[in-house]
């Protein structure tokens, strides 16, 4: 491995001038062979090599080389504008149910019907787009300058604009999609650019671009018609199919697909809106002005060692967990059918074991982001292994493994992708990064408090109950309390304020049992109602005010007023649940929409998913919380007055 890595040093420094080149290669060898002698040297020496050798040959003032880390900036603007996007489409299609329930006959006017629709999500778009153009604009490149957010934002609401074919899981509709979207992404990148260079007026043609892009979307579909040119125009304009579209052919189970495209012009403009915000408003980014926390000295640190031992705890339950559903409880789902009185249909046990699978998967993504929360790559771990997961799920699922074998299989694979995800976490942190081990530990305590426990809201009624696999109420109400008990403990050992040990046990315990006391409460076996486990969701958004409170550095005020806020927020999470709910099951419904569609199914499960919108919703909030906790928000500012422990320091506006 040295002698590879020592090679990839050669071979990098041979793309530098001549006059430099030598240079370069020593200082190179000898920080390769320093970096050789730490713990773990070999590896990260071959990761250095590798980055300069792969690195575009650019250098900062000093002349040092610049690899990928430093040229590419930071990825969190681009994940925020990638939600964004999701929770943009989120939106659109809540209004468009909220059009549907006033308007039930709105399918004899779609123009009209998606135009009403249009105008409120493109009052969101504008928000959005603005409040993250000025507070996490992209880095300008060097190609674009200060139009590279304008010129990178189009690009980033694929993923949104992608998502409603991928769920429809039709290859015509997909294909159709990424060809407009290729007409779509370069022209409002240009508008952007131009727009942001001084050229306002060519946002005048941010329809016509959407225009061109639906009907490009259309050649899929008139190229493998015979009616050719009328099925195009019937796409546009909302017109009858051809005859074909409505013919089943032989050995078919019913006939083609045919979309209307013509709407979609109007949700490439929104989603426009939102795109060109964002790159107009990064050109006015709010001034970093911030309030640097001071050490008291009184305060408690970060304990690395409970942290790794809370978070390598939960990540194994939540694997086993996950292993187990795969392998044991869903496939037992299809006998509990055909033998349970089912009142109301089965569907619910299906969506109960699916979001069994997706709750698991979000646990374990979480509990890694804990145990590993004092490494450099902790978050970008974390999405690794979620997304492997994700992807192992709906290849498990479509396989079919069960019995002892597929959990073998499960429990293999998901000890493969926990080695992989601890690996990219990669070394420690530099010293003195207790304030960003305080916020990984804040984004992972208020995801699992809020979501995890939402698991109990899946149930079936009691005569279905005697039916149900041992082992399914139990993994069930484990994730639930493991959830909790993960976001308790997490927080409590990076606390920012000391606490008796009673108050400790109390914080930890008490919402541990209110959850465990929910999702055990007996539920009798000749009712047709679910039982009362839900009310242990209730317990989710007051506990993670606590936590935030404990983790929160807070302004100097009158005695008991800051107690009494924090309690009044607390007891506002228990009306605050079922706006989750509502907006989990609405707005959110996205996220298992695309999850079912990565496993190929969907069509036994019935009911309403809560967990996955409800983390697409809750992470933004959780990453603004994080960003606060210590007096400085995403834009910072200088505080009416200076509390004890705080030191101003203004720092120049940005031009």
């Amino acid at each position: 491995m040295s002698r590879l890595a020592h090679w990839c040093l050669d071979r990098a420094a041979r793309r530098w001038p001549a006059d430099i080149r030598a240079e370069m290669a020593r200082e190179w060898h000898a920080e390769l062979s320093e970096i050789e002698t730490r713990p773990g040297g070999g590896r990260r020496a071959l990761a250095y090599a590798l980055s300069l050798l792969t690195s575009p040959p650019l250098r900062d003032s000093s002349g040092a080389p610049r690899g990928w880390a430093e040229t590419t900036g930071s990825p969190a603007p681009i994940g925020a504008l990638i939600v964004a996007g999701l929770l943009t489409l989120g939106v659109s299609q809540f209004v468009a149910l909220l059009v549907a329930l006033a308007w039930p006959d709105n399918y004899a006017w779609p123009w009209f019907a998606a135009a009403v629709t249009a105008a409120p999500t493109a009052g969101w778009c504008l928000f959005a787009g603005r409040w993250l153009g000025r507070r996490m604009p992209l880095e300008p490149g060097a190609r674009f300058g200060p139009a590279t957010s304008a010129a990178v934002a189009p690009l980033l609401m694929t993923p949104a604009l992608l998502l409603p074919a991928v769920t429809e899981q039709d290859l015509t509709y997909v294909l159709a999609l990424l060809i407009g979207l290729l007409v779509w992404i370069p022209g409002i990148a240009l508008l952007g650019v131009a727009a942001v260079r001084g050229r306002r007026l060519f946002l005048l043609g941010t329809p016509l671009v959407a225009a061109l892009a639906a009907a490009a979307a259309t050649l899929p579909m008139a190229l493998t018609s015979d009616a050719g040119l009328r099925a195009a125009v019937a796409s546009l304009t909302t017109g009858n199919p051809p005859p074909e579209f409505s013919v089943i052919p032989p050995g078919a189970l019913s006939s083609r697909a045919f979309y209307h495209l013509g709407p979609w012009a109007i949700t490439l403009t929104v989603f426009a809106v939102l795109a060109l915000a964002f790159g107009t408003a990064a050109l006015r980014p709010l001034p970093e002005r911030a309030l640097r926390p001071v050490a008291t000295g009184d305060e408690p640190r970060p304990r690395p060692a409970v942290l790794i031992a809370a978070g390598a705890t939960g990540l194994a339950l939540a694997v086993i967990a996950w292993a187990c559903t795969v392998a044991i409880l869903g496939p037992a789902m299809p006998g509990v059918s055909a033998s349970a009185p089912m009142p109301g249909g089965d569907g619910e046990i299906y969506l109960w074991v699916a979001e069994l699978r997706w709750t698991s998967i979000l646990l374990a993504a979480l509990a890694l982001l804990v145990a590993v929360a004092d490494r450099r790559r902790a978050v970008p771990a974390a999405l690794v292994l979620a997304g492997v997961l994700i992807g192992a799920d709906g290849v498990l699922v479509r396989l079919g493994v069960h019995g002892a074998g597929g959990l073998r299989l499960a429990l293999l694979v998901g000890g493969a992708t926990v080695a992989l995800g601890w690996t990219v976490a990669r070394g420690p942190l530099a010293a003195g990064s207790e304030r960003t081990v305080r916020r990984r530990i804040a984004v992972a305590a208020v995801l699992a408090a809020v979501c995890v426990p939402l698991l109990l809201s899946q149930g079936t009624p009691g005569v279905n109950h005697p039916y149900l696999p041992s082992g399914l109420r139990p993994t069930t109400v484990g994730l639930a309390v493991l959830g909790v008990l993960l976001a308790a403990v997490a927080a409590v050992a990076v606390r920012r304020h000391r606490l008796p040990g009673w108050v400790t046990a109390l914080v930890i315990a008490v919402p541990a049992a209110l959850v465990l006391a929910a999702g055990l409460l007996p539920v009798p076996a000749d009712s047709e109602d679910s039982g009362s486990a839900v009310a242990g969701a209730f317990v989710g958004i007051p506990l993670a005010v606590v936590l935030v409170a404990l983790l929160r550095r807070h302004r100097a005020r009158p005695r008991g007023r800051t107690a009494a806020l924090w309690v009044l927020l607390a007891l506002a999470g228990l009306p605050g649940t079922v706006v989750l709910w509502l907006a989990g099951a609405f707005p959110g419904h996205i996220a298992p929409d695309l999850l079912f569609a990565v496993e190929g199914l969907g069509y036994p499960a019935d009911g309403i998913s809560l967990v996955p919108g409800a983390a697409l919703l809750v992470t933004p909030i959780a990453a603004l919380v994080a960003m606060r906790l210590d007096g400085d928000p995403a834009r910072s500012r200088p505080a009416p007055a200076r509390s004890p422990g705080f030191e101003g320091v203004g720092l120049p506006d940005q031009a």
